[in-house]
């Protein structure tokens, strides 16, 4: 059974960072941008009862950089959070020889089916047949990783794995089935402190990378 959560949206944690005041904490960390690497086996999630989500946890993920706790604690206390994909798991295009080129969650997809076109004699034309979007929630101490179809698996199979598996997130050219994420989370008062933090693209891994010096 899908674990109660009481999870912050994307867009709520974006809001929080625009609020008046400080952290509490005079940890020396509280002003450090954590970065966390981490990863999850592309079957490992849980479906919902909504028939269209499926959920992984980050308790389950294998972490292979930094702290998830302390990250996810200071994102809980309204820090600007980001979760970025490895672009390679949605899209044909290849990242740089040697690195990862990070997407910015939440992104979506779309999946094409083959119709028969009513204008022609038996010709097909490809159409979207649904969507399915990459998105993520957080409070202070969990993060959840969530696949969203527009069309509930029913419409495939009765089987929700039918359609899970095949929308995970995965390599275009074969390789590994790990889903690779890496979460950056900026204390409010790091990301406007000296003032740059409205111009930059929080989208653009890139560019936050430069503002802040992490790594490739």
């Amino acid at each position: 059974m899908l674990r109660l959560r009481s999870a912050l949206s994307l867009t709520l944690a974006l809001g929080a960072v625009l609020a008046l005041g400080a952290c509490d904490t005079t940890e020396d960390t509280a002003l450090d941008v954590f970065v966390v690497d981490f990863n999850f086996d592309s079957q490992d999630y849980i479906a919902g009862n909504d028939l269209k989500t499926a959920t992984f946890d980050a308790r389950d993920a294998a972490v292979t950089r930094g702290d998830l706790g302390d990250a996810l604690q200071t994102a809980g206390d309204g820090a600007l959070v980001m979760l970025y994909i490895d672009v390679e798991l949605v899209s044909p295009v290849e990242g740089a020889s040697g690195n990862v080129t990070w997407a910015a969650l939440p992104l979506s997809r779309s999946f094409e089916e083959i119709v028969l076109d009513d204008q022609g004699e038996g010709s097909t034309i490809p159409v979207v047949g649904y969507t399915a979007s990459y998105e993520y929630s957080f409070d202070n101490q969990d993060l959840y990783f969530d696949i969203v179809s527009s069309a509930p698996y029913t419409d495939f199979s009765s089987d929700p794995r039918d359609l899970f598996d095949f929308i995970a997130p995965q390599r275009q050219l074969g390789g590994s089935s790990d889903i690779d994420l890496r979460l950056v989370v900026i204390p409010d008062e790091l990301f406007y402190v000296n003032g740059s933090g409205a111009r930059i693209d929080v989208r653009d891994y890139e560019a936050v990378k430069a503002a802040f010096d992490l790594p490739d």
